[in-house]
């Protein structure tokens, strides 16, 4: 009898023993890759992950000339446009701190040929400015002259013309003789000192010509058109 309880005795240990092998056994997958993801996701087809990237962030800015636009001024105005508004921009930024108040953007609205009082350069910052602060920067300027554009007149055209006529050599620059030339054409009359310092005036580069955007600029600073 002894005999036979010592056999279940060993049985039952042999059970046990088991038991816990099992349950080792159970546990081996887990702890072979504990970091292992409960679920894979299968590989996307060709171009799915761009367009799902695409609708959850929808591309509404692009840079240009270091600024970050809205589509909706690329749609409005040409790379050539907004480089010339960014020089219009910088021309009345009076401390150079990359900013109009109200008083700069109404100089400057009005130098581009939009007519603006104090109380709509004050109530044209607030409509325009996202930060919410009394001053708005360059992007910010672009959206309020398209917001301006249907009361202005063509000031960029009217400038150009000016330049075509006296770009009396159709080089893309006006030199001394050739606006000389070109006010004789004109039938207005100036002294060589006064257009030696016309050009001097203009000439920001020095090279001793004025081209377009030199022209530009002083056409706008001197409220010529």
């Amino acid at each position: 009898m002894p005999k036979k309880k010592g056999k279940s005795g060993k049985s039952k240990k042999g059970g046990k023993k088991k038991g816990k092998s099992s349950a080792k056994e159970g546990s081996k997958p887990a702890k072979a890759d504990p970091m292992a993801p409960m679920f894979v996701q299968p590989p996307p087809r060709p171009g799915e992950r761009l367009v799902e990237l695409l609708k959850k962030n929808p591309v509404d800015e692009k840079e240009i000339h270091g600024y970050k636009v809205t589509n909706r001024v690329l749609k409005q105005l040409t790379p050539q446009e907004i480089r010339d508004l960014l020089m219009v921009f910088e021309l009345f930024d009076n401390n150079s701190d990359g900013y109009h108040g109200s008083a700069e953007l109404r100089r400057a609205m009005r130098a581009l040929g939009f007519k603006c009082s104090r109380e709509e350069a004050k109530q044209m910052i607030a409509d325009t400015s996202l930060k919410g602060k009394s001053m708005i920067d360059f992007p910010e300027f672009l959206e309020a002259v398209i917001d301006r554009q249907g009361d202005a007149r063509d000031m960029y055209d009217e400038i150009l013309k000016g330049f075509n006529m006296f770009d009396y050599e159709k080089t893309g620059a006006i030199s001394l003789d050739g606006l000389k030339l070109a006010c004789e054409d004109a039938g207005i009359k100036f002294t060589q000192k006064e257009l030696e310092e016309m050009i001097e005036e203009a000439d920001l580069n020095g090279d001793g010509k004025v081209d377009q955007s030199e022209f530009i600029r002083i056409m706008l600073q001197t409220n010529l058109f």
